[in-house]
């Protein structure tokens, strides 16, 4: 079974682009080789469709909080903060995210990013929960507010980083999430972080709709289209694509403390 830790099945893309109606092709995807998968919330509106979408599928489950690109819509961190506090009390909401720092679009100021950041890594720590990492283009300030959060357990989602930086975060116990970007014909530097990566601490996802893997590159992505990655990473490490299945899956279950 494959273990999807990063989607977001909120996006109109699956309205405009699907043949069929979006709850009827999720139970397809259930019916085949996909055991889980976790909606990631990036505002306060899909943080609530994360979790619709979770209360509508037994192995459905939902992350909330405010990614960089959106936190500058927000003026009342301290209200939003509660919103999420209060979200995050659902039952199938199992991480804080995604949440961490865009230098690449800098839809937000960068000094409103790093506030909301911490703030959200504060409040992984408040609430017990795993905290989901987007990381573009700025990776040292990411590593730097991290480090420096002593009681917070991370996933970095859709893997950018260095195998330098890897080896890092996961001495430090973090895990390390590997998305259809593997499979691409560039990704050189990121399959060198999928070497670094121990197994143990190695995540798969797809974050579609978006990163379609290779032979489906430009396409819409979906949870089916994991196994790509998954066989990409077996490939990596040397191991079979059952292993490799088996052991995201059970690090997903253990990272994201989900009892089935």
């Amino acid at each position: 079974m494959l273990f999807d830790t990063h989607a977001h099945y909120d996006d109109e893309r699956f309205e405009s682009e699907l043949d069929k109606p979006l709850d009827d092709f999720i139970i397809e995807l259930f019916s085949g080789d996909v055991g889980g998968i976790i909606n990631a919330g990036t505002n306060i509106e899909t943080c609530k469709k994360s979790i619709e979408l979770s209360e509508k599928f037994n192995r459905m489950y939902a992350a909330v909080g405010i990614h960089p690109s959106d936190c500058y819509k927000y003026g009342d961190i301290d209200g939003i903060l509660g919103a999420i506090r209060e979200l995050s009390r659902h039952k199938k909401v199992v991480a804080i995210g995604e949440i961490g720092l865009d230098y690449h679009y800098d839809f937000s100021p960068r000094d409103i990013q790093k506030v909301w950041f911490e703030a959200q890594l504060d409040l992984a720590c408040e609430l017990g929960l795993p905290a989901v990492i987007h990381d573009r283009e700025a990776h040292g300030d990411v590593f730097d507010m991290i480090k420096r959060k002593k009681g917070v357990k991370v996933v970095m989602h859709s893997c950018s980083e260095s195998a330098e930086t890897v080896r890092q975060l996961t001495d430090m116990g973090h895990y390390i999430s590997f998305s259809g970007s593997v499979t691409f014909k560039n990704a050189k530097n990121t399959v060198l972080a999928a070497e670094a990566c121990p197994l143990g601490q190695m995540l798969i996802e797809t974050d579609c709709p978006y990163l379609a893997p290779t032979p489906h590159r430009g396409k819409l992505n979906h949870s089916g289209l994991v196994r790509h990655t998954a066989e990409k990473l077996a490939e990596i490490k040397g191991i079979s694509y059952d292993e490799i299945c088996r052991i995201t899956y059970e690090n997903a279950l253990r990272f994201f403390n989900i009892s089935e």
